[in-house]
């Protein structure tokens, strides 16, 4: 059965988050945009998200602009990272185009409002009409006005959940680096794969989850569980996160075709 997919490409996918200058894994891109045009052949729709990895956290970290905007100082330190950022989205356009994926970037500052690092309002219209048609909106981590702190980060994980209420999705997905969430860091040893988690077991864990590797300000795997458990309302309609390894040859395509269960899975 078609559905309709937000999928979330993580920064550590994209790019070596452990080195500052920006690098991206072309290659990494182009065998995810062949897989998404797989899949969007057989009838299921896409929303994309992508982090920014090294691009983006290493100038907001250096400024300190997850702080909010406090000093004129870090207005060069903004543009930095979007220039920086905007590498790192076109590689993703252009592996997109060279698949058959209609992707067209939307900037997430130029249509979302936060308050305290929360998203409070996104003029989604435009964005949503353009999709009508046929076209793949594809949208990153960014920095964003705040009522607040004038600034302040939008992780592309808070943005995937908002995403899925405005284009009624029910199935969100994560592709990382690791195969899901572990009972213990699978890159320092032994560890087992949780396939199945509710929302009740993600509580249970989330003081356990390590944080990204390198670089991170916007939290990685414990990023997306505390996003998860806040907004509960998608997993009370139904819906379902799943968290796998993209970086594997065909596991979103297997994963969403049902062929394989080596991801978590998240429901309510």
């Amino acid at each position: 059965m078609a559905k309709t997919i937000v999928l979330k490409i993580g920064g550590s996918v994209l790019t070596d988050k452990t080195l500052r200058e920006v690098n991206i894994r072309g290659e990494v891109i182009e065998k995810v945009a062949n897989e998404i045009r797989e899949l969007m052949d057989e009838g299921n729709r896409f929303i994309l998200l992508h982090g920014v990895g090294s691009a983006g956290h290493v100038p907001v970290k250096e400024y300190e602009l997850y702080k909010g905007f406090f000093d004129k100082r870090q207005l060069i330190g903004y543009a930095i990272a979007q220039n920086r950022v905007n590498r790192v989205r076109q590689a993703v356009l252009d592996a997109l185009e060279r698949s058959g994926v209609p992707g067209i970037m939307f900037f997430p500052s130029s249509f979302i409002v936060a308050d305290k690092g929360r998203i409070i309002k996104i003029y989604y219209e435009p964005m949503v009409k353009i999709a009508e048609t046929g076209i793949v909106p594809v949208l990153s981590g960014d920095m964003v006005a705040d009522l607040t702190m004038k600034l302040s980060v939008c992780s592309g994980d808070q943005q995937a959940f908002k995403m899925a209420e405005v284009f009624n999705a029910d199935l969100i997905i994560f592709g990382v680096d690791v195969d899901g969430v572990f009972d213990s860091d699978p890159k320092k040893g032994k560890a087992k794969l949780l396939k199945e988690l509710t929302l009740r077991e993600v509580e249970e864990i989330i003081s356990q989850v390590g944080g990204a590797a390198g670089i991170d300000v916007s939290g990685g795997m414990k990023g997306k569980l505390l996003e998860a458990l806040a907004n509960k309302w998608f997993f009370e309609k139904g819906g379902e996160v799943w968290i796998l390894n993209i970086m594997k040859d065909k596991m979103l395509t297997r994963a969403v075709k049902g062929e394989t269960d080596e991801f978590t899975r998240i429901t309510k």
